[in-house]
């Protein structure tokens, strides 16, 4: 069990929400990722969900931060229950899938995957073009990408993602726009975002849970306020 506590204390700055696709052409890495991390929530609320009706207490707030750190709070319940074996196992999987495609080398910024392999590329902040390390022109050369343009490609890509305030910090922040889940939800206060769809609840008594377009998000980092 103490790899359940070591796992979800692990994973910290993840976050997910409501994934929708282009199938014209290979999605950004870090869209995988989402994918990837809306799995784990599903896991790691199915779980919280069985802490909350066995031992009769609230859930938490319905991010993965808060529920990771929510269930490592009771770890030592969940030793003894008869699914503990399960939980480690889940969670454990959930995880690695997440962590084998968000790893980058560090002081690097992703830009998309190569086009002719699929691997992804990661170039030095200020650098203009980024090479693939597997791929070589006909002429026997790095095969180079514009990385003004690949940027332009992903946030076009990422645009119609829906979530909550975490997710789409993250997904925002991966190519490139910085933002964090507390200034979208500041944003959201001021009314210079709105939530484009709501969630069921993650409690049967609880609001439905707001759904924010990362593209709406970028465009107010840009200075544009998204109407109502």
């Amino acid at each position: 069990m103490e790899e359940l506590e070591v796992t979800l204390t692990g994973r910290a700055r993840m976050s997910a929400g409501v994934l929708r696709r282009s199938s014209e052409r290979r999605l950004p890495f870090h869209i995988a990722a989402s994918d990837k991390a809306h799995t784990l929530k599903h896991v790691l609320v199915s779980w919280a969900r069985l802490v909350s009706d066995e031992r009769g207490v609230r859930l938490p707030a319905d991010d993965l931060v808060s529920i990771s750190r929510w269930l490592v709070k009771h770890v030592e319940w969940l030793r003894h229950h008869p699914a503990g074996g399960e939980v480690v196992a889940e969670v454990h999987d959930a995880v690695q899938a997440v962590r084998m495609v968000i790893d980058r080398p560090p002081d690097r910024l992703y830009a998309g995957p190569c086009d002719a392999c699929g691997m992804p590329l990661y170039a030095r902040p200020g650098d203009a073009e980024v090479s693939c390390r597997h791929c070589l022109t006909e002429d026997g050369e790095r095969l180079f990408y514009d990385i003004a343009a690949r940027r332009k490609w992903m946030l076009g890509e990422i645009e119609n993602l829906l979530g909550s305030s975490s997710y789409v910090a993250m997904v925002a922040t991966s190519v490139g726009v910085k933002v964090s889940s507390s200034t979208v939800r500041m944003w959201v206060k001021r009314r210079k975002l709105v939530p484009r769809e709501y969630a069921p609840p993650l409690k049967p008594d609880g609001p439905p849970r707001p759904l924010y377009r990362v593209g709406d998000v970028v465009a107010v980092a840009m200075g544009v306020v998204v109407a109502a």
